[in-house]
């Protein structure tokens, strides 16, 4: 609710929802999906993990751009690309800087998939195999059974003094 008064402040227009029904947020209360338009890129409902049914939405003109907005901002948790385009579709998958890329939908997550996002949000990954990974300290160790200190090989590659 914050960050809709907030950027309602600065400009931003909210086209629907950017309320609680019932009167004010406590304890069990819900807040409405919002959808914010006309947030300049630097405003904090655009660079902040805003966790709640709100979406801003900033307009572009071609692909590049919209990646470029896109990836502009400190976090990449989830992000959705909507097109008919395969082609698009695709890329957006791709260069969007986000743990998760959904195409066409959001939300649904599986448990077969890793969830978790890139640079500040958060660190490492949840669910899937991928997980154990975050739990795994690898360590490599090698051991000779043979007593000398020193090996036959290695006056090929150590000069001994």
């Amino acid at each position: 609710a914050g960050f809709v008064d907030r950027a309602r402040g600065y400009g931003a227009r909210v086209v629907c929802g950017g309320s609680a029904p019932g009167g004010p947020l406590s304890a069990g209360a819900s807040y409405e999906p919002t959808l914010v338009v006309d947030a300049a890129q630097d405003s904090e409902i655009v660079q902040e993990e805003v966790f709640g049914p709100v979406l801003a939405a900033l307009p572009f003109n071609a692909d590049d751009d919209g990646i470029a907005l896109a990836n502009d901002t400190p976090y990449g948790l989830a992000a959705s690309a909507w097109t008919h385009d395969l082609g698009r579709s695709l890329r957006a998958g791709a260069e969007i800087q986000a743990g998760c890329v959904w195409i066409n939908d959001h939300i649904p997550i599986v448990s077969e998939m890793p969830h978790g996002g890139y640079k500040a949000s958060g660190f490492g990954k949840d669910m899937s195999a991928y997980s154990l990974e975050e739990y795994t300290n690898v360590k490599h160790v090698m051991m000779s059974r043979d007593r000398s200190a020193h090996k036959g090989w290695q006056d090929t590659v150590f000069r001994i003094r």
